[in-house]
């Protein structure tokens, strides 16, 4: 670990964040964060979810895009469990009862889901917000150094490397922005999929894990 100290941490879109100072292990040895220093006076410690080690350093993953994948796998369980169930009752093989009991079960861990992904798509909203907010900020700055340039205050070489980091920085950023449209249509609606293919024998099952069984 100490010849990882000082490797440089990136996050997913390229984007550069920091250099790692430090890090910390559970008691069976296992990495629990690492510490980053980001360069601007603040220090942040990111959870080792988030962390994929590379070949130039570290790749820090987006916290709303581990919270989404990790909501995705639960509601996927209890979707598979709740239509296993409602099968078994369908063939006869558990009793009217038990089968209430487990699908009341499943239905509050629908519901606490539910309200899981109801919070982690009102954050990837005000992270779009704010994504909006540097597109807006980069386009005026880089509008402002194509003038100083035509201006002639600038010279091309600088010019072109100021353009360059203002156009990467835009498509880095976009690339993030299309990537939280397509998380958040997955988090506004988890445990509607399948509504459509209800069978008309099914079991009447609670209405929060109605969709999940499907």
């Amino acid at each position: 670990m100490e010849r990882l100290v000082d490797r440089p941490v990136k996050d997913s879109y390229g984007r550069y964040v920091g250099f790692v100072v430090g890090f910390s292990v559970d008691t069976s040895g296992e990495l629990k964060s690492i510490g980053v220093d980001q360069g601007n006076g603040e220090f942040t410690e990111y959870p080792s979810q988030r962390i994929v080690s590379a070949s130039d350093g570290f790749v820090l993953i987006p916290a709303w895009k581990v919270e989404c994948d990790s909501l995705n796998r639960e509601v996927d369980g209890v979707r598979r469990r709740a239509k296993a169930l409602q099968d078994l009752a369908r063939e006869g093989e558990i009793p009217r009862t038990i089968y209430d009991d487990m699908m009341s079960k499943y239905s509050t861990e629908a519901s606490k889901i539910q309200g899981s992904y109801k919070s982690l798509a009102e954050g990837m909203v005000v992270r779009i917000g704010e994504l909006e907010g540097q597109r807006e900020a980069l386009q005026r700055f880089l509008v402002d150094i194509k003038v100083q340039f035509r201006a002639g205050e600038i010279d091309e070489a600088a010019f072109k490397v100021a353009a360059e980091s203002c156009e990467s920085m835009l498509t880095r950023n976009s690339q993030e922005m299309d990537d939280l449209a397509r998380m958040l249509k997955s988090a506004t609606e988890p445990l509607s999929q399948g509504q459509q293919q209800r069978q008309p024998e099914e079991a009447p099952v609670p209405k929060a894990v109605q969709a999940t069984a499907e």
